[in-house]
Formats: structure tokens, C-alpha cells, sequence
């Protein structure tokens, strides 16, 4: 028999957070599962276009420009070091692995990029080198960033589609996919399936990384989650592929304690409670198969809500409640509130360039 359990709605808020910066209409770009090989164990799809399309998303970011003006010069920095403008130009991202490492991830981007700016750019990376494969140049070079370093290999398959990975080998695996030299994920492979109109992150798996710090997912064997908003509804569709039916258990007392949590911090709040009991978790044998569907106008409504609180905490424990005329922060019209990345940017930006520095 199924086995029912609410799950608390987190899902506007990780909505939000997934480059929430997107708030230009292009047209729709979905998974293309023609990009992922047959034998790839995981895959992750972010549609920026979707983003675009998605009542939420463009709330939230409205949201932040006004209560955030520097947001908008941070992402005007931002276009001119990677050559392109995220809020319009970026249509989505597709990673994969053959294997769980995520290390040896494969990472497809389409966007409409300035190529021979980014050429340039990464031609003066640390150990730059470059490869060929066929008609196709590879750039490798190495990535300088703290505990984040390492190899990074890229190419353009074309000039809105480039390739990123840690090795040659997987980027000239990864342009052959695309080429249609090696067999992409079709028909029935556990890879396989129809996208949701409107899906903004999808995720799937046949594999799970057996050095995940998630409890719940150590005990499964593969997953598919779907995360967006289409025609005014926001929806979260998730399931679980379980290593026993008492895995899959497990699974529901997580969800009750995540409602109850829910309950205790917007038990009092009637819109919120109604979000959280608008999901349900069903449970057949070793499957946990989750749904969850909201108006995004009401989703909306909770979003915003724990914005105000969150924006009130931030400027108590900060100390300076943002400009004295307007209340917001970085506006200019009160230093205290400008944002940390811009303060001396003036004097920084009449100093001499260094060569490292692109």
C-alpha cells in the first residue's frame, strides 16, 4: 500500500537561489539529451530561459535590484569579465559524469558568448596551452582559486555552445557526443524521459556517490528531480530510487521532520502551512515518488514574506539599516551599505593593469 507524508515547501526558495540574476525573455531551451552520453550516471540541467519565464524568478530579482542597486553594477562587472551578460545571454547549462566523481564532470554551456574575447581571456590563464581535436581547438589551462584549484580543459563546439571539463580526453569525448561520433542518451535509458514544460532544474541519476555527505542519499541507488513554474503553477516533482523498502522509510521520517520544522517556525501563518501541506510524498516498496504543486503567486507571497524578515535580521546584526533615506543597501547614500566588492573600486580602477590581471 502507498504510504502518504507532506514535505515542507522549500522549493520557491531553491528556485530563487538558482541564478535568481535571469530576467530577460529568450526563447526556451530545455535538456538536450542528445549532449549526454549513453553511458552517463548522473546529469544536471539549469534552464535559464525558464528562469526568464518564471513569475518568482522575476520577482525575486526585481525584488533585489531595489533593495540592492549595486546588484545591477555587480552584474554589469561581471558581463565585461566573461564576455557576456548572464541576464540575457546565458541560456543554460547541462553537466554530466560517466562516472559518480563529480571531479570528472562534464560541463555544456550555451550562451551567446563574444568568442574571440574569451579566447583572448583564457589565452592569458595560468599554463595555457592548447589542443587539437579535428576541426576543434582545446584550451587547457589551470584554474587558480584557494582549494578550488586545479586543470580546467575548454572548447566552443560552436559559437554559443562550449565545453568544459577537468581533461582533454572528456572534452574530445564530449564534442564527439555532440557530433553524434558516440551514442547520447535515447528511447527508454534510465536517462531518458520528457522534460516538464517549464522545468528550470532537472536532475538524474542511475548512481549515487558513495562519498555523499547526504544521509538520505547514501542509502539510494539513483534519483530524478524537477524543479520549476509553468502557466502561473511553481512544482517540484522527485523520485527516489531506494536500496530497500526501509531505506525508503527512512525517507518519510525525514520528511516528517522537515514538516514538522515547518511547522513550528509558520505554523501561525496560514498561507506558508498552506504551501507545506500541498505536498505529498508517496512510498511503494523502495520508490519514494514526491509531488508538489503551488500558484506561483502564492509562493510568491511566502517568498517575499521571509525576504522582509530576512532583510530586517541582516540590517539589525549589521548595525546600519542601510541608507537613512531609503533603506536600502549600497544606494551610495550611505557608505556603510555599500557593497564590500565596490568600496575603493575608483582608486582600484586607476591603478596600472597587471599581466596577470584579466
Amino acid at each position: 500500500m502507498p504510504r502518504f507524508a507532506p514535505l515542507p515547501a522549500r522549493v520557491a526558495v531553491l528556485a530563487v537561489a538558482m541564478l535568481a540574476s535571469a530576467a530577460v525573455p529568450l526563447a526556451a531551451a530545455p535538456l538536450d539529451l542528445t549532449a549526454v552520453p549513453a553511458d552517463a550516471k548522473w546529469l544536471m540541467h539549469v534552464d535559464m530561459d525558464a528562469a526568464r519565464d518564471s513569475v518568482v524568478v522575476q520577482r525575486a530579482w526585481e525584488r533585489v535590484l531595489k533593495m540592492h542597486p549595486h546588484a545591477g553594477g555587480m552584474m554589469d562587472m561581471v558581463t565585461r569579465m566573461a564576455g557576456m551578460d548572464p541576464r540575457k545571454d546565458l541560456r543554460d547549462a547541462t553537466a554530466y559524469g560517466r562516472d559518480t566523481d563529480k571531479r570528472n564532470g562534464v560541463m555544456i554551456v550555451r550562451a551567446k558568448a563574444n568568442r574571440e574575447f574569451l579566447t583572448r581571456m583564457v589565452e592569458k590563464a595560468a599554463d595555457h596551452k592548447t589542443m587539437k581535436h579535428g576541426d576543434y581547438t582545446l584550451h587547457a589551462w589551470t584554474h587558480k582559486r584557494g582549494r578550488h584549484s586545479g586543470p580546467v580543459v575548454g572548447a566552443f563546439h560552436k559559437d554559443d555552445v562550449m565545453v568544459f571539463a577537468r581533461t582533454e580526453a572528456a572534452v574530445t569525448a564530449a564534442l564527439d557526443v555532440l557530433d553524434g561520433r558516440q551514442a547520447a542518451v535515447t528511447g527508454d535509458a534510465p536517462l531518458a524521459g520528457r522534460v516538464r514544460p517549464g522545468s528550470i532544474m532537472v536532475a538524474r541519476a542511475t548512481a549515487v556517490d558513495p562519498d555523499t555527505k547526504c544521509p538520505v542519499l547514501k542509502q539510494g541507488k539513483g534519483f530524478r528531480v524537477a524543479l520549476g513554474e509553468h502557466e502561473g503553477k511553481s512544482f517540484y516533482r522527485a523520485r527516489l530510487e531506494m536500496a530497500s523498502p526501509a531505506a525508503a522509510d527512512d525517507v518519510v521520517d525525514v520528511v516528517k521532520g522537515f514538516t514538522a520544522l515547518a511547522s513550528l517556525r509558520w505554523g501561525g501563518e496560514a498561507d506558508a502551512m498552506k504551501l507545506v501541506d500541498a505536498a505529498k510524498t508517496v512510498v511503494e516498496g523502495d520508490t519514494c515518488t514526491i509531488s508538489w504543486d503551488a500558484d506561483a503567486e502564492d509562493v510568491w507571497k511566502v517568498v517575499e514574506r521571509a525576504a522582509d524578515s530576512w532583510e530586517k535580521r541582516h540590517r539589525g546584526r549589521r548595525g546600519d539599516g542601510g541608507c537613512p533615506a531609503c533603506g536600502k543597501d549600497g544606494c551610495g547614500g550611505c557608505g556603510k551599505g555599500e557593497c564590500p566588492m565596490m568600496k575603493g573600486g575608483k582608486a582600484e580602477a586607476e591603478k596600472p593593469l597587471r599581466d596577470e590581471e584579466f
